[in-house]
């Protein structure tokens, strides 16, 4: 576990990065890549779709099983991303919608919800800027006297 824990929680390295905008991203293909690659195989289920102001809002579940313990973990996730309106139109002028946005910026707020549910195993599947720390307890390495001291 801690092995798993350990990669889990690791920064994925910068050649997995893109930028858009000044902003650091992985991209989905990445993502579900790993997903792929740590745990075989995945399940990620849409649960709803809505407009929330000027935006698709998905909320969906990513469904892994953990390699080591074989414990099926159910992560929730949620993404938004703005429709596009035409030029100088005002955020909540819904009749000026451009034909395809939906049909555009759905699958972009797919992609979001699946990645903040992904995060949540750790900051492998993130931009690496989580400040969360992964310290390993149980390794081989690491006597049970030291651990049992560790927590007092």
């Amino acid at each position: 576990m801690d092995s798993l824990n350990t990669l889990l929680n690791s920064n994925p390295p910068s050649s997995w990065m893109r930028e858009h905008k000044g902003l650091k991203y992985q991209p989905i293909e990445r993502v579900k890549n790993n997903l792929v690659t740590i745990f075989q195989d995945y399940d990620w289920s849409i649960k709803s779709v809505s407009i929330m102001a000027n935006s698709v809002l998905v909320y969906g579940t990513l469904s892994i099983f953990n390699p080591i313990t074989g414990r099926q973990r159910n992560l929730d996730g949620v993404g938004a991303w703005p429709i596009q309106l035409a030029k100088g139109s005002k955020p909540l002028e819904i009749e000026n919608i451009i034909q395809d946005a939906i049909q555009k910026n759905a699958p972009a707020a797919e992609s979001l919800a699946l990645k903040n549910a992904a995060s949540k195993l750790g900051k492998l599947f993130t931009d690496g800027g989580s400040d969360v720390e992964f310290n390993g307890m149980y390794s081989k390495d690491v006597p049970m006297d030291d651990i049992k001291a560790s927590q007092s």
